[in-house]
């Protein structure tokens, strides 16, 4: 008899802010099982357009014995509980899970992660096979580049990868989340190989529009630097490139700036504790070539000076979103103490 409390092998739960990786493995999927089997034993449940009671019917249709499949890959997308009120698509599940027959296989994706307040969720992840796909970041993000051009037919230098990942956002993050996909870094690397088959730095930088100006990067630069002409000439480069709101772009351009600043001080921080530039790269998950860059910005300031600024970024940004002060002002004001 099958032990009960054991996840289940043939029933999974996908789910991850990496959905790339998600669909690539749901597609390689219902390829190897078609061709071993038949495309009628493939079956897709849309979950978000159905209500818990076709959910519910759906399933009960597909897990019951074919006469034309006796074998059968089932994708349920977005079709889990989202509220506490659907108990009866969750009484459902959790009593279906443990009875699923051996020759099916059931893959329930979700776009979005499970909530976990629900009781639900954790009965629930207790009795299936859980993957969980994490973007790649850091230095990881770079290595996924170069595997992913090999895949393309390509190569790519590691200038040129770290280019990408550095123009895509790697170093950046908006409410402590990643701000690029894969979708977005796959697009631009079949662009790069359809171009070339030897991506080089110089493909990269003519070919790919970064997802945040280099007039940002600029500014963090003179910042550092106490140039305050070339900080203001910076940040006009940078409004006058941006279509949204100058409320927002200031917002933005302040946030962009703290987390240039922080990465000046996590380096600080570890060189003071003795490590290599490449054990620094190891414990932050970035590459040595980041590492390098952000302790040569290093000499010209210190912490100290690091941590004015941090704290001033702070004040400005929390006066920009809670009152009607003049934001532009603020900044202009913040930089000319540099």
């Amino acid at each position: 008899m099958t032990d009960k409390s054991q996840p289940s092998s043939n029933v999974f739960l996908f789910y991850g802010e990496d959905q790339f990786s998600v669909v690539r493995k749901i597609d390689h999927w219902k390829k190897e099982f078609a061709k071993k089997y038949s495309v009628q034993a493939l079956v897709q449940i849309e979950g978000a357009e159905l209500a818990e009671s076709d959910i519910i019917k759906n399933l009960q249709t597909h897990l019951s014995p074919s006469l034309f499949a006796t074998k059968k890959l089932i994708i349920v997308r977005d079709g889990l509980p989202a509220k506490a009120t659907q108990t009866e698509l969750a009484d459902f599940l959790l009593n279906t899970v443990p009875n699923v027959a051996k020759d099916f296989f059931v893959v329930f994706w979700q776009t979005t992660k499970p909530d976990g307040r629900l009781g639900f969720t954790k009965k629930f992840n207790s009795k299936v096979t859980v993957n969980e796909f994490n973007l790649p970041q850091g230095a990881m993000l770079n290595q996924w580049i170069k595997a992913m051009t090999k895949t393309l037919g390509g190569s790519i230098t590691d200038r040129a990868a770290d280019k990408l990942a550095q123009y895509l956002g790697r170093d950046l993050s908006e409410d402590k989340k990643p701000v690029y996909n894969l979708w977005q870094v796959y697009s631009e690397l079949l662009k790069l190989t359809t171009m070339t088959d030897q991506v080089d730095i110089d493909h990269v930088e003519s070919l790919v529009k970064p997802k945040i100006p280099d007039s940002v990067f600029n500014l963090s630069d003179q910042v550092v630097q106490k140039n305050r002409a070339g900080a203001f000439q910076a940040l006009e480069n940078y409004l006058n490139s941006q279509t949204m709101e100058e409320k927002t772009a200031l917002i933005k351009v302040i946030g962009l700036l703290a987390e240039q600043l922080r990465s000046l001080l996590m380096v600080s921080l570890l060189s003071r504790e003795g490590l290599t530039n490449q054990q620094m790269a190891e414990k932050l998950d970035w590459t040595e070539g980041r590492v390098f860059i952000t302790a040569r910005n290093l000499r010209q300031t210190s912490e100290s000076v690091i941590t004015r600024l941090l704290s001033q970024l702070l004040v400005i940004d929390y006066k920009i979103k809670t009152s009607d002060t003049n934001q532009k002002l603020e900044l202009n004001l913040f930089l000319a103490t540099i």
